[in-house]
């Protein structure tokens, strides 16, 4: 099979052939009554932001797009509280991939908006999430909302999660947050040459980001680079998983 990057023009096509679909869909509060549609939306705005930015160099269209996405996510809690029959597994912890979306898009907006709204349902988290997603759910929420006593009580716990053998490959998210909570910008970019490390060895086999446009860009590693520069850091890009002109000037 060619390589999803010699692939992605075609898949592109393919996908703009139900977007308008998916996007009608959402819109119907009786089709997207448990929220489903909203989030294969958000899902679709994701994959085209990541093939705009790489087909087109269109740094505005990636961020407007993730942008969207995390809102849609943030709209499923706000619909969620208000007594909707949203699916439980659409606000648990695993709202975590779309923060780093709101993160890779530079929009710390809706990213604290989003992790505002995110946990504090500890039943279905418990239900839907795997161990790993909490952990990592309720650090990058900590650090997002920058709460000094959340981020000292979920670190630690991130690390221990990151040493189970199948969630080795994220030890450089733990080491980035660790920067981060020192302020020591040579501590997280060290983090980040261990975080892209694991993303490669992610973009292989069966992995969690294999046949994906995550072997494109490493989004959460753009997020948490942003995370970083907003928490006055100076941190060096790492092209072309992390290139320069997606990170805050």
């Amino acid at each position: 099979m060619a390589k999803l990057v010699d692939r992605l023009p075609m898949l592109v096509e393919l996908r703009k052939e139900d977007h308008h679909v998916i996007r009608a869909k959402t819109n119907d509060p009786v089709k997207d009554r448990n929220g489903s549609n909203t989030n294969m939306l958000a899902l679709d705005l994701r994959f085209f932001a990541i093939a705009d930015y790489y087909l087109k160099h269109d740094v505005d269209s990636f961020k407007s797009q993730l942008s969207e996405a995390a809102e849609l996510c943030n709209s499923l809690f706000l619909r969620y509280d208000e007594g909707e029959p949203i699916d439980d597994s659409l606000v648990s912890m695993l709202s975590h991939k779309s923060l780093f979306n709101a993160l890779a898009a530079n929009n710390m907006d809706v990213a604290k908006r989003l992790a505002s709204n995110m946990g504090g349902r500890d039943v279905l988290e418990k239900k839907y999430d795997h161990p790993f997603d909490y952990v990592m759910g309720y650090t990058l929420r900590a650090f997002v909302l920058n709460d000094s006593d959340e981020m000292k009580k979920w670190l630690p716990k991130l690390v221990v999660a990151c040493e189970k053998s199948k969630t080795t490959d994220f030890t450089g998210y733990a080491q980035v947050f660790q920067g981060i909570l020192e302020k020591n910008s040579l501590l997280a970019n060290e983090g980040f040459q261990l975080l892209i490390r694991g993303h490669l060895r992610l973009t292989k086999w069966n992995r969690i980001f294999a046949n994906s446009v995550d072997e494109i860009l490493c989004v959460w590693g753009i997020g948490m680079a942003n995370l970083a520069v907003s928490h006055q850091l100076q941190i060096e890009a790492i092209p072309p998983l992390i290139p320069g002109d997606l990170l805050i000037g």
